[in-house]
């Protein structure tokens, strides 16, 4: 699962070449090399679909094909031919994108970096773990496909629901609609009852994930600071802190500084 992942693999493509795709062709080397097969269940990602705006029925691997437009999407890709073609037995899982559980508020410029009105089909991250545990231990029915793990039906949304509920979890309202990109991303909504199907892994939700970020923030911060948030910072600056949060602007750069706990 070792890779070199967005933003650095757009600000260093030459290494995310190397990581991600030499590596995979020097583990497929070193398997072949084994006296004994070892199939490779190889951790794919949704982003190799590109962005898809015109989608009006959910994406699947069947109807849809890979169209990367970055040079992470297309590391990716790179390696699922590669293990395709090795003649090793295999599973490729797309994986959407799924939020950390610790509270990593020095993405918040990340924030914005996704249209309001962009399908996005939320996965727990405890989701992703056991789609591929239930693969490592049932691996012959799933050799040879291509899978995506992604939510399910029942956690399909829009990105403003999305980020609405994070937020709100700390008492603070959207931002301001321009704020937040126009360009088309990568995520969407996904056919995923071939893979729920095979390895029986859609078991949390978005709820959930809610309120295990809201332990996580009073693990990280205190107990008094959710209670802080929502009942004075949240009241009384919510609206101003919106208005003024940005992907570049200073304010995001300072609570960006705030939250960060190294």
């Amino acid at each position: 699962m070792a890779a070199i992942l967005p933003p650095l693999a757009l600000q260093q493509p030459e290494m995310a070449k190397r990581i991600n795709v030499d590596g995979t062709k020097n583990l497929i080397e070193t398997i072949k090399q084994q006296k004994n097969t070892i199939p490779v269940i190889y951790t794919s990602s949704v982003s190799i679909f590109g962005p898809t705006p015109d989608a009006t029925e959910p994406l699947s691997t069947e109807r849809n094909h890979p169209n990367p437009v970055d040079i992470y999407s297309e590391t990716k890709l790179q390696s699922e031919k590669l293990i395709k073609h090795s003649g090793i037995d295999y599973l490729i899982l797309r994986l959407t994108s799924t939020p950390y559980l610790t509270a990593r508020f020095s993405d918040l410029k990340q924030m914005f970096s996704i249209p309001l009105n962009n399908r996005v089909e939320f996965c727990h991250p405890n989701n992703i773990a056991l789609a591929i545990g239930n693969a490592v231990s049932d691996f012959p029915s799933v050799k040879n496909k291509t899978l995506i793990i992604s939510g399910g039906n029942s956690q399909r949304m829009l990105y403003k629901d999305m980020i609405g509920g994070t937020l709100g979890i700390l008492g603070l309202p959207l931002p301001p609609e321009n704020k937040f990109t126009k360009e088309p991303y990568y995520l969407d909504w996904y056919d995923t009852s071939q893979s729920e199907s095979l390895l029986h892994f859609q078991k949390y939700t978005y709820a959930d994930y809610l309120n295990d970020f809201a332990k996580q923030l009073s693990l990280q911060y205190g107990k008094l600071f959710l209670p802080f948030m929502r009942h004075f910072i949240g009241p009384v600056f919510g609206k101003a802190i919106s208005r003024f949060m940005g992907p570049n602007n200073c304010y995001s750069k300072i609570l960006t500084k705030f939250f960060i706990n190294e």
